[in-house]
């Protein structure tokens, strides 16, 4: 199927709550300075929400006035919002390319499998259209890179207390990045990614994963396929996956679902196959107070949609799903004449709303 022109709108689904109210005050107590934000909002905004730029104008002014607020508080918060635009900036010309972001150990060499494994991986996907984005250094990151050459790799380097360099593949790339906070470093990850594949590593690895799984396990990112994959004859993320199904599944502390978030390979051949297969028919998502619009690349059947409606009654209270050509109040204009389902959802288990995406895409 014809792959689209346009993507979504890659965040952390934090449009997914914009109808509820603002807790965060958008005057500063001062009648002359909330005045002088409101026009500077107005005429520097260049297309953006006046309102959501006054509201970052104001929450500035009110940490810069705040006795609470000590000056290692302010660095952070500039630094961060720097971090962020600058981020934004480097991958804004590619927004409209899919993208994989792979995880993995630094120190694995590159005469070991799982290093010829991942650059194995990441030429394929790079051939079948799709850029890659690693953390920029040694290891799997550079085994990543390599494969998909600088021309469709991404770097998102760390600063550590020791000296870590980018990795020679993407070293030197207007399309790397260092950053100082590990947060803004792996809010980008995600924010920017259409999937993520990770290979063996260690804490950090680790980290990324359960951060991951937990966003998308409560909401707060928009599903995408995860992807653990096994070096052939090794059993790393078998082994995982014994140990989350023993000592999390089987003490009650996920639900059965939520294993349907991850999906454990063994080749790079299936790992690709695995993502190409979720974006089939399937495009993206979007929230509108409790309903929930899930575009497609084309229609559904009939018969496909009264199997929806009769296996997905548990995330559909109202069993009110209608499928709809287009929509031309769609909040991406571009997206307005993409086929679509809408219905209200129930929210919480969102391994089942995952579920009905690899439905929609059988």
């Amino acid at each position: 199927m014809k792959k689209p022109e346009i993507l979504a709108a890659r965040d952390l689904n934090s449009r997914a709550d914009r109808h509820l109210s603002v807790t965060i005050p958008v005057n500063t107590g001062n009648p002359v300075l909330d005045a002088n934000l409101y026009d500077l909002a107005q005429r520097f905004s260049s297309g953006h929400d006046p309102e959501t730029v006054l509201q970052m104008l104001s929450t500035v002014m009110n940490a810069a006035a705040s006795e609470r607020v000590e000056e290692h508080d302010l660095d952070m918060m500039a630094r961060t919002v720097d971090e962020m635009f600058a981020a934004d900036k480097m991958f804004a010309p590619y927004r409209n390319i899919r993208k994989i972001t792979c995880f993995g150990s630094a120190r694995i060499q590159p005469e070991e499998d799982a290093y010829k494994q991942a650059v194995a991986f990441s030429r394929m996907a790079a051939d079948k259209g799709y850029m890659i984005i690693t953390g920029g250094g040694p290891g799997i990151m550079q085994a990543c890179n390599e494969g998909a050459t600088e021309d469709a790799s991404f770097g998102l380097n760390i600063t550590l207390p020791y000296e870590q360099h980018a990795n020679p593949y993407i070293a030197g790339s207007e399309k790397m990045m260092n950053f100082y906070y590990f947060y803004t470093r792996k809010l980008n990850f995600l924010k920017q990614t259409d999937a993520l594949v990770a290979f063996p590593g260690g804490f950090g690895t680790m980290d990324e994963i359960f951060e991951t799984i937990t966003l998308i396990q409560t909401g707060k990112s928009t599903i995408f396929p995860v992807v653990l994959l096994d070096t052939p004859g090794e059993t790393f993320w078998i082994r995982w996956m014994r140990f989350i199904e023993k000592e999390l599944l089987d003490a009650g502390l996920i639900s059965k679902t939520d294993m349907h978030l991850l999906y454990l390979s063994k080749s790079a051949e299936d790992a690709m196959a695995y993502i190409e297969r979720f974006y089939r028919r399937f495009h993206s998502y979007y929230f509108e107070e409790d309903y929930i619009t899930i575009r497609m690349m084309g229609p559904l059947t009939e018969k496909h949609l009264e199997w929806i409606l009769h296996d997905y009654t548990d995330i559909m209270p109202k069993g009110d799903l209608v499928q709809m050509e287009g929509d031309e109040n769609d909040p991406e204009p571009a997206l307005a004449e993409l086929p679509r389902l809408r219905f209200t959802l129930k929210r919480g288990d969102y391994a089942r709303l995952k579920d009905l995406i690899d439905v929609i895409n059988d």
